[in-house]
């Protein structure tokens, strides 16, 4: 057996005798949390290795294109998730250890080499990610339906058209307003909460800030909505009367048919 790999069997042989408290423990847990904090963070930018890291968990992960380029940009996210999976990770490993997991001849890393502990470690940290990410994603869908339910309101859009009286408006104008409407509706919380923000006259940095994301994801949302839209008016399925096209002429900034507009209204 190598020495450091003694080290690190007889160092387990001590945390197991000792029940994983005191000074030991502290400098264990410090060492393996800084070992696999980095390797995870630069795992979650690249797909292919996250995938490698998590192979042999039991939890399959799923990711949608927009949460691996959300985890690739996003620094903030892959800090979030690499903290709570290693914390996850931290707190089963002495269960795991006092059951003999940490066996460095059945566990070999590179070249066939007995695994170091760290190592060891850091296949755990792959092992409850998958775990770990879903409860993380639910709980930012949680944070997302709540602000777009804060913001929702029935009259909203034919607010944002500056309509007083909704149900007094000619047939076209709430066609208008209702179909918008449920776009917005239909989008995932995230992007339903980025519109219905937008609509309220928030600028996208106090956006970003409300909803934990980056200025660029609030201009994503806006923009591929937007283009749905133009698509949508381009194909006939979207009819905008001319008084809201007359509205969009004059230009007010602070109203829904500017913003979606620059995406339609031409």
């Amino acid at each position: 057996m190598p020495e450091d790999i003694q080290r690190d069997v007889d160092r387990v042989s001590e945390l197991v005798t000792t029940g994983f408290t005191g000074r030991l423990w502290q400098q264990t847990a410090d060492e393996l949390f800084g070992y696999a904090f980095k390797p995870l963070m630069v795992a979650m930018r690249r797909t292919d290795t996250l995938m490698a890291l998590v192979k042999k968990s039991n939890t399959p992960l799923k990711m949608s294109d927009e949460e691996r380029s959300s985890l690739h940009r996003n620094s903030a996210d892959r800090e979030d998730l690499a903290v709570r999976t290693i914390s996850v990770a931290l707190g089963t490993f002495p269960a795991l250890l006092k059951r003999g997991g940490y066996a460095p001849a059945a566990n070999r890393g590179k070249n066939g080499r007995p695994a170091k502990l760290t190592s060891f470690f850091y296949q755990r940290c792959g092992l409850v990610f998958p775990r770990v990410f879903y409860a993380w994603r639910d709980e930012r869908e949680d944070r997302f339906e709540r602000q777009a339910r804060r913001y929702m309101s029935p009259d909203l859009v034919a607010h944002a058209l500056g309509l007083d009286a909704p149900e007094t408006v000619a047939d076209g104008v709430a066609e208008l307003c209702d179909t918008l409407t449920r776009l917005i509706t239909e989008l995932k919380p995230r992007d339903r909460a980025v519109w219905l923000m937008t609509l309220d006259g928030l600028p996208r940095s106090e956006i970003a800030d409300r909803l934990g994301i980056k200025i660029g994801d609030v201009g994503n949302a806006l923009f591929l909505f937007r283009a749905r839209v133009k698509r949508l008016r381009k194909d006939g399925a979207l009819h905008v009367p001319p008084e809201v096209d007359r509205e969009w002429a004059r230009g007010n900034e602070a109203r829904l048919p500017r913003k979606i507009a620059k995406g339609i209204g031409q």
